[in-house]
């Protein structure tokens, strides 16, 4: 929330209405945790995407988008620009679902966003100007899921 200063609705919402009223009353990037029990902030991510009827999630991580094997693990893991969420979900149910794994996402989240088709934009948060130009531009280095491979982000 620091980071985003001004930019950022000064509470954290407890429930997905209230992020809702929050952002769009507010106009501002609304940053909150787990609402509901046993679901990771994946899943909450994907939720409040699916409820707010988003055109994109961006999922903010600590890779550059998703890869057939943990790229940090497995030098011979290869990125994979685009993907459909069904691809998604067969990736994420191969590996591991305890705490500390290390899935681009979890299965909740990919079932959301399979059911609602919401494209879900993967790219490396650690690099601000990767999000910055994904919602300036259009412009994805990560991974994309979707339904429609030639679908632009925006």
């Amino acid at each position: 929330m620091h980071a985003l200063a001004k930019d950022c609705y000064p509470n954290i919402p407890e429930s997905y209405n209230d992020a809702l009223i929050a952002g769009g009353e507010s106009g501002k990037v609304v940053v909150m945790g787990g609402v509901t029990p046993a679901q990771t902030t994946d899943a909450v991510a994907a939720v409040l995407a699916e409820r707010a009827g988003a055109d994109l999630l961006i999922n903010a991580t600590a890779v550059d988008g998703i890869y057939t094997a943990d790229p940090r693990k497995d030098a011979s893991a290869e990125k994979i620009p685009f993907l459909t969420p069904d691809e998604l979900i067969e990736i994420v149910q191969t590996g591991r679902m305890d705490a500390g794994s290390n899935n681009v996402i979890d299965l909740v989240a990919a079932k959301v966003i399979q059911r609602s088709k919401i494209p879900m934009a993967v790219v490396d948060g650690r690099v601000p100007e990767n999000v910055l130009g994904l919602i300036q531009n259009g412009v994805n280095n990560g991974s994309l899921v979707s339904y429609t491979p030639d679908q632009t982000v925006f």
